[in-house]
């Protein structure tokens, strides 16, 4: 998500200012003439950037006052952007634990739909995706486009599109949140679990297998517990947020 040209380049940069809490709610931004002797770019981009924070509703901005940076809660965070910001910020474990608590909201049900309405060549793309995440186990990038993948399987399987839309919005920082798990995984001194790598795909089968069976509480019982890990793993990070 590299950006394409100037504009989108000092858009980046104060979003991420913005997110970072550089910008505090209430700041007021240089004017455009100011940022543009500031940044070395023309009026032209500042203004474009600026159309851009404001469409996130990062910031607003008034004749009287200026342009004004928005408390967090107005912010839009669905926006793909603003999740790469949120990802790269200073309160990065924050960011994680929400995106989890998100999928905690989604996915247990989204499995429990798909063990009730997955077709047969739901079970197979499934098993597919699953085979896929035995292939990559040791291969950290690899591994983590084939959990994505595995979970995206799921989420068609449940056959509500409502539900897998709102996921695929936040692909960006369910990566993030895969590659951090990962690292965690392998930081992670607890006995308890045997070893990671043995652990998370026997979580992951546990899933699968309960789809298969058609069993909608212990499918929604088996996903509960993979993303609970997933939480206990983010929360274990002794290293501050900017984990």
């Amino acid at each position: 998500m590299a950006p394409r040209n100037l504009s989108e380049q000092l858009l980046h940069d104060i979003g991420q200012q913005i997110v970072n809490e550089e910008l505090l709610p209430g700041d007021i931004l240089p004017k455009v003439e100011v940022l543009s002797e500031i940044k070395g770019v023309s009026r032209t981009v500042v203004r474009e950037a600026l159309k851009g924070l404001i469409a996130r509703r990062l910031v607003e901005s008034s004749t009287k006052v200026g342009t004004v940076v928005r408390d967090r809660s107005d912010w839009q965070w669905w926006d793909p952007d603003v999740l790469l910001w949120a990802s790269r910020s200073k309160k990065k474990r924050q960011f994680l634990l929400q995106i989890t608590e998100v999928r905690l909201a989604i996915e247990p049900s989204a499995v429990k739909l798909a063990a009730k309405n997955a077709t047969d060549e739901d079970i197979r793309h499934i098993q597919k995706c699953y085979q896929r995440l035995e292939e990559t186990l040791g291969n950290d990038e690899e591994w983590v486009k084939a959990d994505y993948e595995f979970h995206n399987s799921i989420l068609m399987a449940s056959h509500n599109e409502i539900m897998f839309s709102l996921v695929k919005t936040l692909h960006i920082g369910l990566f993030q949140s895969r590659q951090e798990t990962i690292r965690a995984l392998k930081e992670d001194p607890s006995p308890s679990y045997g070893e990671p790598s043995e652990e998370v795909l026997a979580r992951h089968k546990s899933v699968m297998d309960a789809i298969c069976a058609r069993d909608e509480n212990l499918a929604y019982q088996k996903m509960y517990e993979l993303l609970m890990r997933v939480v206990e793993l983010i929360e274990r990070r002794n290293d501050g947020e900017n984990i």
